[in-house]
């Protein structure tokens, strides 16, 4: 997958994380600690210095996420949370330190196993990288299963196996319905693998919901309308790609692509 497979994983755990300070208790630097439950005590923390990492104040991140480890060293949250900003300062060394830890403290812990798994797909380290995804969607409690699903497909692509990938694309779109993206992907999967009435199907499920199209989406839809033939779609879609998207890798290809069909015939 491209590298927005690390920056989805992102949002997904700053998305989920803000609901955690809803419940929690208000963290004050005085007062007796054991009133404090220290868990909750690291959540609020935690969940604070996400807010800050969205509004790109990594300091401030920084201050709440180092006081969560204060008060629990041994906390997978608070670890994967430190992992997180150095993700966002591009230490990868850092990042990986603090996934290692947040496994440590729970073997089984999904934000981390899936956060790391992008780590580890960025540096090419696909086997390693499925091996976290698959333990993440494989946690029935996960908020985020249909990203790790995501992500075990985007790992099986990069691998070769599109079969697998295939079937992982399909279990996210199952937890996910609302994700357009993967409708497109499939739909490129299946024209790759000869079975293009099954790609049209979610090509089409893919058209109604998002206009306009990509120059990416209008491509994959040419060559699904063409190995069905269906000429009118093929010339609509082919007709917007040219007023859309003259300068397009898509319309480079999509020329080529004609040119060798006519030559053809």
């Amino acid at each position: 997958m491209s590298p927005t497979l690390r920056q989805f994983v992102l949002t997904v755990v700053l998305a989920g994380l803000f609901g955690l300070m809803a419940g929690c208790v208000t963290v004050t630097e005085g007062g007796n600690p054991n009133e404090v439950n220290v868990d909750e005590a690291v959540a609020t923390r935690v969940a604070a210095g996400m807010k800050y990492l969205q509004m790109g104040n990594p300091s401030e991140a920084r201050r709440h996420f180092a006081r969560a480890l204060s008060l629990n060293d041994n906390s997978a949250q608070a670890h994967n949370a430190m992992a997180l900003l150095y993700n966002y300062e591009r230490d990868a060394k850092q990042e990986e330190h603090h996934y290692r830890k947040a496994l440590a403290a729970d073997r089984n812990y999904a934000p981390a196993l899936n956060n790391y798994g992008t780590l580890l797909f960025s540096q090419g380290r696909y086997d390693e990288a499925l091996e976290k995804f698959k333990r993440a969607a494989n946690d029935p409690n996960y908020e985020g299963r249909a990203s790790a699903f995501n992500n075990m497909g985007a790992t099986y692509k990069a691998l070769g196996e599109m079969d697998q990938a295939r079937e992982a694309y399909i279990r996210s779109l199952r937890l996910n319905p609302g994700n357009s993206q993967l409708l497109l992907e499939l739909a490129r999967l299946y024209y790759q693998d000869d079975r293009a009435r099954i790609g049209w199907d979610y090509y089409r499920d893919y058209e109604r919901r998002v206009r306009p199209q990509s120059a990416e989406a209008l491509w994959v839809g040419i060559r699904l309308a063409a190995a069905l033939g269906k000429r009118d779609q093929q010339a609509s879609y082919e007709l917007a790609l040219q007023n859309l998207y003259p300068g397009s890798r898509e319309f480079r290809l999509w020329r080529a692509w004609r040119d060798g069909q006519e030559g053809a015939e």
